[in-house]
């Protein structure tokens, strides 16, 4: 009997210590310290310049060249100043391209006349006794613009299958040819103004903020500053020492 009275106090004791859960809240350690080290300054593509002057991008988002909103007769015009600034620079003495771009001149010969009278007349209907300054001053412009050493290559590449091209076409077909060709002869030059804006920002970046880990070091992730640990020991059970000597027949027999 005494035996089961004591079982019986302790089994409250039992369950309240079994009931109990604890959790401990430990500090997350600070994040080791990432080395740094300065980036590369950004360079200008193609090896041009670092103080260029841009075309300004239109609404659509595309620069400016001087093939834009051009009659027949200019596009014509356009053409031969772009072709004849390939054959400058792109080839050497003996080169095919030289004999296209001289088969070109003979097959559209009358075609390149009307071409730069036209042009001329355009430029007197436009501009009046100032015309042949702002002619003159387009012209230097159109050869410059293709002449641009960043983008030679890609010209170059660009120009060679359409002299051969210009040469083939027939003498009447050259209002839609110039008008095509020049679109492809621009693409070039539109890269590399890409190119460049995407220079510029990339320094600005730079010049903002100049450092980046340095290699092998990983930036350091954000976490919680605190994070519960549940204990894991089972839960201790204390007994009263007055509750336990209470009966002293618990000593004894039954």
């Amino acid at each position: 009997m005494l035996r089961t009275r004591f079982a019986l106090a302790l089994l409250p004791l039992a369950l309240a210590g079994c009931g109990k859960s604890k959790t401990a809240v430990v500090a997350a350690p600070p994040p080791a310290p990432v080395a740094v080290v300065e980036r590369p300054m950004p360079r200008p593509p193609m090896g041009a310049a670092a103080n260029l002057t841009l075309p300004i991008a239109g609404p659509d988002g595309a620069f400016a060249t001087p093939n834009r909103n051009l009659s027949a007769i200019a596009a014509q015009w356009h053409l031969r100043a772009a072709l004849n600034v390939a054959v400058l620079q792109c080839v050497r003495a003996g080169d095919p391209m030289e004999a296209q771009y001289n088969g070109f001149l003979a097959t559209h010969k009358k075609a390149m006349t009307r071409a730069h009278d036209g042009l001329k007349a355009e430029y007197r209907t436009r501009f009046g006794a100032e015309w042949q300054d702002r002619f003159d001053d387009d012209m230097t412009r159109l050869y410059n613009f293709y002449a641009q050493p960043p983008a030679r290559a890609a010209f170059c590449a660009a120009a060679q299958p359409l002299i051969a091209a210009a040469a083939a076409t027939p003498a009447g077909a050259l209002d839609e040819f110039a008008a095509t060709a020049l679109q492809s002869l621009d693409v070039p030059f539109t890269d590399f103004y890409r190119a460049y804006a995407d220079y510029r920002a990339d320094l600005a970046a730079w010049q903002t903020d100049r450092t980046q880990p340095a290699p092998g070091q990983i930036a350091p992730v954000q976490i919680a500053a605190v994070q519960p640990v549940p204990l894991t020991r089972a839960p201790v059970l204390t007994v009263a020492r007055d509750l336990l000597m209470a009966d002293t027949g618990v000593t004894g027999g039954d």
